[in-house]
């Protein structure tokens, strides 16, 4: 079925892709997606400026241990319709309150976490959704810390994952990518609105069709260097949508726009 729907993507298309993502790296360099405050000991260079948000840039093999991952669980849950500084402060009240494991999370009465993560907005409704993934954490981490950067893994586990309240394809596939190095593309409202605007997206095309577009059109011949290109890739249009389609922001300068 995905082979049928891949043919409906023209190369020409595949090719602008690809190509506007070559100029966003060329503009900012390599970001160190998934942001993972927890490993800092671990980074290349733990005291520059990215790095003291929890960024490695070309530290691919991040995050590498289980507070790692939950931390990037936990982020993508947070970052539903918020912005990610917002979430920076209330991973940062979790530190605070010592919960940086599921178990601590399960343990913690429902009240006093939705009073520590209320930096991230929707507070109520994300407490729920936290206890509901670290269910989910608890039952699959080790089991996909030690998986294969595989298709067949990513098919098995992506509908259970889908299955947990609080967890949409957006942030299913966060936690796919990011935490277990599986290859499942992100897709979210930047990369319509990057895409869109150079024509490659309609903005009203359903989630499934765009991420099946950008995997036809940026997928390596090896699974392992497919999910690294992947993180650095929505990580780049992130950036490039924070400059150019956020309020206040200089559309006209936006350099992708002759990739019409």
């Amino acid at each position: 079925m995905r082979r049928a729907v891949d043919l409906n993507f023209s190369r020409t298309t595949q090719v602008r892709i690809r190509r506007a993502l070559a100029k966003m790296l060329d503009a900012y360099g390599p970001q160190g997606w998934w942001p993972v405050w927890a490993e800092r000991r671990r980074f290349a260079n733990p005291h520059g400026e990215r790095e003291q948000h929890g960024y490695h840039p070309e530290q691919f093999a991040l995050p590498a241990t289980r507070r790692g991952r939950w931390e990037v669980v936990c982020g993508a849950v947070l970052t539903q319709n918020t912005a990610w500084t917002n979430v920076e402060r209330a991973l940062g009240e979790l530190r605070k309150a010592k919960l940086q494991s599921p178990e601590s999370v399960l343990a913690c009465p429902v009240s006093e976490l939705s009073a520590i993560i209320r930096p991230a907005g929707y507070f109520n409704q994300k407490s729920k959704y936290l206890i509901q993934v670290a269910n989910w954490f608890c039952d699959h981490d080790v089991r996909l810390c030690c998986a294969s950067a595989s298709r067949a893994v990513l098919e098995q586990v992506r509908p259970e994952l889908l299955r947990v309240k609080g967890v949409g394809p957006e942030t299913a596939d966060s936690i796919l990518l990011y935490a277990y190095h599986l290859p499942s593309f992100v897709v979210d409202a930047y990369t319509r609105r990057v895409f869109g605007r150079i024509g490659v997206v309609d903005e009203r095309d359903s989630y499934e069709r765009i991420r099946t577009l950008f995997e036809a059109a940026l997928v390596l011949p090896d699974a392992v260097t497919t999910v690294r290109h992947w993180q650095e890739a929505h990580a780049l249009i992130v950036e490039h949508a924070k400059r150019f389609h956020t309020r206040g922001a200089a559309e006209n300068q936006d350099f992708l726009t002759g990739l019409r």
